[in-house]
């Protein structure tokens, strides 16, 4: 897999996240949101089956960044997962920690992260529950879903 760009004339660019691993099905870049400025934000999965954050500057520029937590045990599949960007560059998404527990982020401009879980969101190790951010809004509020310790999955609203 690989990351691409359209311009609005209809030229496209290809791309890769460093460290991206490209030879193997399923492996690579993949772009997930786009701003206004067009900074794009996304995962890849590397050689070690760890996914890991990037985000990728108007001008080609790819910053890759792991949410502090985020599981790195090659094999697991476990990592980073960024789901939004906004117009200031503000990032969120969320990453598996090694017990598979799911929990939220959001990235600053400036790199710095917070991080969250939904009250109620389930801590059942190797189930895949809890938060799942999917976007954020130019005031800073967060959509997403969470899973409880029944594996019923709920919408939230994180305000800022």
């Amino acid at each position: 897999m690989h990351g691409f760009i359209r311009a609005p004339h209809g030229t496209s660019t290809t791309f890769d996240a460093p460290g991206a691993a490209t030879p193997f099905p399923y492996y690579g870049t993949q772009p997930n949101s786009i701003n206004p400025e067009g900074t794009i934000t996304g995962y890849y999965l590397d050689a070690n089956v760890v996914f890991h954050g990037f985000i990728r500057a108007p001008d080609g520029k790819i910053t890759t960044f792991d949410a502090p937590g985020a599981g790195a045990d090659p094999g697991d599949g476990e990592g980073t997962f960024p789901t939004a960007i906004i117009a200031n560059g503000t990032v969120v998404g969320f990453f598996q920690d090694t017990s598979w527990l799911t929990h939220g982020f959001s990235r600053s401009p400036d790199g710095k992260f917070t991080t969250f879980d939904v009250p109620g969101a389930g801590t059942v190790v190797g189930s895949w529950q809890g938060t799942y951010p999917n976007d954020i809004n130019q005031w800073g509020a967060i959509t997403g879903l969470w899973v409880d310790a029944n594996n019923v999955w709920h919408g939230f609203l994180r305000i800022p």
